[in-house]
């Protein structure tokens, strides 16, 4: 797993969910689904983990503003398959 916040350009995934790291900010996405077995505790536990160090690493830091500036992309790209 990689350390949150730092070398943005890192992934990780937890069956069909990806953790993909940036320098401001996490991104989530995909599918996780937690069964009831061992295999779902393995998961879960590796989720967890992940979390923590994000609220660590959060929680570590002095200076943190209250909310970062979203980047918008107000650009249109044409579809190339009209």
């Amino acid at each position: 797993m990689f350390k949150p916040y730092e070398n943005g350009t890192e992934s990780h995934a937890i069956h069909d969910l990806t953790l993909e790291n940036g320098e401001d900010r996490i991104n989530l996405y995909g599918n996780l689904q937690l069964t009831k077995d061992q295999a779902g505790l393995a998961a879960a536990k590796a989720l967890q983990a992940f979390l923590n160090d994000v609220v660590q690493s959060l929680e570590a830091e002095t200076d943190l503003p209250e909310q970062i500036e979203q980047g918008s992309d107000d650009s249109e790209v044409e579809n190339p398959f009209l």
